[in-house]
């Protein structure tokens, strides 16, 4: 069979398809990965085959000019308040025109007639498609190929879409207004296809998201393990030695280096400094001055994920998506720094209510909060229980491998 993966312009987006894509290949299905062409190297560098379609953005600058021009504050990008007793109409309808705003840039005009005379070309079989790629599932809908969203958040869209109708139901004046329904029903109405809500949610929902996290979905769910996947890394030898004392991961992510929505990385480390703890700092050096790097604090430029937190006691983090579920799969409690962005909060709660970890607003944690929520971390033991507890979760859920048969069947029923 042919599987072809629809992935936004960002390496993070990009990295959690990786290995579900590479099981597929090693089960002997051609695999492509379509994106912006300015993706091509990443995608290639993963050992996959890369299409380009429509034209380069750069994600991080595109939402930042959304946010300058109000399309995406403070509180429009918040979308963990996605259950009904949550918001409002307005709220969510705002909400949705906002998304409507961002998918006519991440899946253009151009993206989505690229990425169907691909499709009509090359014939895939599945189309796999990020959670934000929706063009994915245009081009699925156009062409009738089977299509499955792989959600890699806890899934306020989804739940936010269910309650937006819920909310629209209420009263019948609002029966026309749905700015989602317009912008896909114009865009496959190019094609002389009719609107259907599986654009918005995919036929089904692959989902790497453990269910203890995980908000109701509206559509089918197929759980499958999140795998980690860090891109071309090297692994430094001292990772892989156990700690004399508890090891704690300090990061920012790739993503949000130097972003001033983040306590400064200085203060945190001078809180941490009296802890009979290792602190590992994956920070930008540039952005540290070595002189006031504390005596148990070792500064690295990056390090792989996967190698470091097998022998950590605890992480603080900004709650990127590799991060926390990269942590959560080697059951090391978490302290986490959520924004009002996506699904940030809605994971951080279902996080301290798993008694995984807990989480700070990041522009009003102070360094003696965190300070002593790791402490908490480290010595008492319900953190690590809980913790463990949703890291057997993961394990016990199909790894990548042994669910292509599983998607592959559910492909073949929605032929």
């Amino acid at each position: 069979m042919r599987v072809l993966f629809v992935v936004l312009s960002e390496n993070s987006h990009l990295y959690v398809q990786v290995p579900l894509a590479w099981a597929m290949t090693t089960a002997g299905h051609e695999v492509r990965v379509a994106s912006n062409p300015g993706m091509g190297t990443a995608i290639s560098r993963t050992g996959l085959t890369a299409v380009g379609v429509g034209q380069d953005h750069d994600l991080a600058d595109t939402v930042r000019r959304l946010q300058r021009e109000g399309v995406f504050d403070t509180e429009m990008s918040n979308w963990s308040r996605a259950l009904p007793h949550q918001t409002d109409w307005d709220e969510a309808l705002s909400k949705w025109d906002a998304m409507r705003m961002a998918w006519d840039i991440y899946s253009s005009e151009g993206f989505v007639a690229d990425l169907v005379d691909y499709c009509r070309d090359w014939r895939p079989d599945l189309i796999v498609w990020d959670q934000l790629s929706i063009a994915g599932a245009i081009a699925g809908h156009v062409l009738g190929i089977p299509h499955t969203r792989l959600v890699w958040a806890v899934d306020v869209y989804d739940t936010m879409r269910t309650t937006f109708l819920t909310l629209q139901g209420e009263s019948p004046d609002r029966a026309d207004i749905d700015p989602l329904r317009d912008w896909l029903a114009q865009a496959v109405g190019r094609y002389g296809r009719e609107y259907h809500e599986e654009l918005v949610t995919g036929q089904w929902s692959t989902d790497l998201v453990p269910a203890s996290l995980q908000l109701p979905l509206a559509s089918h769910r197929e759980a499958v393990r999140f795998t980690p996947f860090h891109g071309p890394s090297i692994a430094p030898a001292w990772a892989a030695r156990r700690p004399e004392r508890p090891r704690v991961l300090l990061t920012t992510g790739l993503s949000y280096r130097g972003d001033s929505l983040y306590l400064p990385v200085r203060d945190i480390m001078a809180a941490l400094g009296d802890l009979d703890a290792e602190i590992i700092a994956t920070l930008d050096p540039n952005e540290v001055d070595p002189s006031s790097v504390p005596s148990n604090t070792r500064l690295v430029g990056f390090v792989p994920l996967n190698a470091v937190l097998p022998e950590c006691s605890a992480v603080i983090h900004h709650v990127g998506t590799g991060t926390r579920m990269t942590s959560a799969l080697h059951g090391v409690p978490q302290y986490m720094l959520p924004n009002k962005d996506s699904d940030l909060f809605a994971f951080a709660e279902a996080m301290e209510s798993v008694k995984a970890g807990l989480y700070t607003h990041s522009t009003t944690a102070t360094a003696e909060q965190i300070r002593d929520g790791v402490h908490r971390l480290l010595t008492e033991p319900a953190f690590a229980d809980g913790a463990g507890r949703l890291r057997q979760e993961m394990l016990d859920t199909p790894s990548p491998n042994d669910s292509v048969l599983t998607l592959l069947r559910l492909a073949e029923q929605h032929r």
